[in-house]
């Protein structure tokens, strides 16, 4: 009886003591999340998120016209899907969340001595700040204006993220000019505040910690930006003059982008929708082609980086998809060339932002100068692997800077940075070579035989459009669950319209 009695004491203290320990805790996964593994996941997952076959593939690809789909043209009409446009949203925040959880393991008294140890605090937020700057661009470029977020700012509009901190989930949409002028802060005093001397953050896609590459990518961003606005802000000049004299690109070492891995699990995501997923929806666009082969546009010789964008069709030719009005008319079409390997391999590299951006900007911004116009040309040839001795024929045939060459070499060398050529054609419209909307227009190209095919196309978009869309609607979830404020937005915008104008568009 004792006995039973001892035993029952026993299993009852260890009852006891079992509530006090959490058995479902893995002590290999900390509670808190370094924030090394933050920002490497953050770099890859934006890319992941905006240059797959739903975000990228079947919406700025299609309607910049880089490519058109194979088997139906609804898209390639401005019909995007809902639920891409809800996924890029939910991406795109979601990202911004993970960026502001670093700053503030960073700042927080409790967390930033130990996160320390994975870079100085003051380069760790300065990375995640500028990371942010290029997450809200595509938001507000994509929408208009938006929840934001800001770590220096103060301006109250400014409630995006702020779920955790101030109870905040039905957030204002800050106005586009706002944003733009607060990103253009953010990135400066971001890149003011880095040590260059020292280690930027561990686990960096990027440059692999390099501090004075992000410096450059912070200045590199932060022309970008006050270019698209210096149309409608006076001070943007001051502001593209100071970001060059604190350092931007001076070569394609410093692009910023994510390599990806020589694998089907870790593989590009255009790989992965090409090869692993076996997708066949996509082919370069008749208007492209012809741009590259000198047909149409202001140059008039063929591109040599049309042997890397472009891969040969069956029949050994080099031929692009007509961008029609029907699906029965698209299928018809059976001649079409595939995407070049270099574009679908493995190991692609996304960019973020590249050396050639940079240079036809400071083209732009000295007067259309020729020197950085041709400098433009090569940065992105020499990226894509083309042959010196190609590059030097290509750029002595070329006709003299001005508007239409460079910002045409520009809309040529953002091949596969589609929402970047689509903010470019709203800001320029340029190039054009795109079709456009309820336009006949001839493509010819060669068939099997050796012999050419012409045909004529009419380009019909649905929802009544007569140029490229503006901007997306808002989400539909969105104007439920945030009614006022959607409203309040779109009100200001001239409505929730996809041809209500973004506000540095002409």
């Amino acid at each position: 009886m004792k006995a039973l009695k001892y035993i029952i004491f026993v299993l009852v203290g260890l009852l006891l003591y079992s509530c006090e320990v959490d058995y479902l805790a893995n002590p290999n996964e900390p509670e808190i999340a370094p924030t090394y593994g933050i920002m490497n996941r953050v770099q890859k997952r934006v890319m992941d998120d905006t240059r797959d076959e739903w975000f990228s593939g079947r919406q700025s690809i299609l309607w910049v016209q880089y490519w058109n789909q194979v088997n139906y043209t609804e898209e390639d009409r401005f019909q995007y899907r809902e639920t891409v446009n809800q996924s890029a949203w939910n991406d795109l925040y979601k990202n911004a969340q993970d960026l502001i959880d670093i700053i503030e393991l960073n700042t927080n008294e409790d967390t930033k001595n130990d996160m320390a140890k994975y870079g100085p605090n003051v380069n760790q937020i300065a990375a995640a700040r500028i990371m942010l700057v290029y997450v809200y661009q595509q938001a507000v470029e994509l929408w208009g204006n938006v929840p934001y977020w800001s770590y220096a700012g103060t301006n109250p509009n400014f409630q995006a993220n702020k779920l955790k901190t101030d109870d905040i989930d039905k957030p204002v949409y800050a106005s586009q000019e706002d944003i733009y002028l607060d990103m253009l802060n953010e990135l400066d005093e971001a890149q003011a505040s880095i040590i260059t001397t020292e280690n930027m953050i561990d686990g960096d896609n990027f440059y692999g910690g390099d501090a004075v590459k992000w410096k450059k990518f912070a200045n590199s961003l932060r022309l970008r930006i006050a270019n698209r606005i210096k149309g409608v802000h006076p001070a943007a000049a001051a502001e593209i003059t100071a970001a060059v004299t604190a350092g931007v690109f001076e070569s394609n070492d410093d692009n910023a982008g994510v390599h990806y891995e020589n694998n089907a699990v870790n593989g590009a995501p255009m790989y992965r929708a090409f090869v692993v997923n076996a997708r066949n929806d996509f082919s370069p666009s008749a208007s492209f082609v012809n741009l590259l082969n000198g047909v149409t546009g202001p140059f008039g010789i063929v591109d040599p980086r049309i042997n890397i964008y472009v891969a040969d069709n069956a029949n050994g030719y080099k031929v692009g998809i007509p961008l029609t009005g029907s699906n029965e008319q698209v299928n018809a079409f059976t001649d079409e060339s595939m995407p070049g390997d270099a574009v679908l391999a493995a190991d692609y590299t996304e960019l973020y932002m590249e050396y050639s951006e940079v240079c036809f900007i400071l083209s732009e911004n000295n007067g259309w100068d020729q020197t950085w116009y041709e400098k433009g040309v090569r940065a992105s040839m020499e990226k894509w692997g083309v042959a010196t001795p190609d590059i030097d024929a290509y750029i002595a045939s070329l006709p003299a800077a001005n508007e239409e060459n460079v910002l045409t070499q520009k809309y040529i060398a953002l091949y596969m940075q589609p929402m970047e050529a689509w903010s470019e054609y709203r800001r320029t419209g340029y190039p054009h070579t795109l079709a456009k909307p309820n336009v006949p227009y001839t493509y010819t190209y060669t068939k099997a035989d050796g012999t050419d095919s012409v045909g004529t196309y009419t380009f019909s978009p649905i929802g009544g459009l007569t140029d490229l869309p503006n901007r997306n609607k808002y989400l539909l979830n969105e104007a439920n669950i945030n009614e006022a404020n959607v409203e309040a937005a779109a009100t200001a915008m001239g409505g929730d319209l996809q041809t209500s104008k973004l506000w540095w568009q002409p």
